[in-house]
């Protein structure tokens, strides 16, 4: 039997792709790159996921917000800290729980560039 081709990365969003090194371990591999394991915990306090849901949840129905509102204003222009809001993101766009959108269009999860917007599914 072949495993699951694919897994979304718990860190970054991203899917990636089975590996023959990981066949013995394809069950437990949950990371996409070493970065990504050695990150885990610091994106798991800022908790961004929950952040992004509240403010979508707390707008009209069909509107959309852009990941830097997540953000304080001090941090806004932190790229690191706006690529952390992407990853949370992704994350939930994997999900089925928010839609990501450049020019009121979807995009793929995993391979946008550039300016987005943040929706809320329903």
């Amino acid at each position: 039997m072949r495993p699951t081709l694919s897994k979304i990365c718990l860190v970054c969003g991203r899917s990636f792709e089975y590996r023959k090194k990981w066949e013995k371990v394809w069950d437990e591999v949950l990371y996409c790159s070493d970065a990504c394991r050695r990150n885990k915990s610091k994106e798991a306090k800022l908790d961004y996921e929950n952040t992004i849901l509240s403010i979508l949840k707390s707008k009209p129905k069909h509107s959309s917000i852009c990941p830097s509102e997540v953000l304080d204003s001090n941090d806004k222009t932190n790229k690191y800290k706006m690529e952390l809001v992407r990853r949370a993101a992704r994350r939930l766009a994997h999900t089925g729980q928010i839609t990501i959108t450049q020019k009121r269009k979807a995009v793929d999860p995993d391979s946008f560039k550039g300016p987005i917007r943040l929706t809320l599914n329903n």
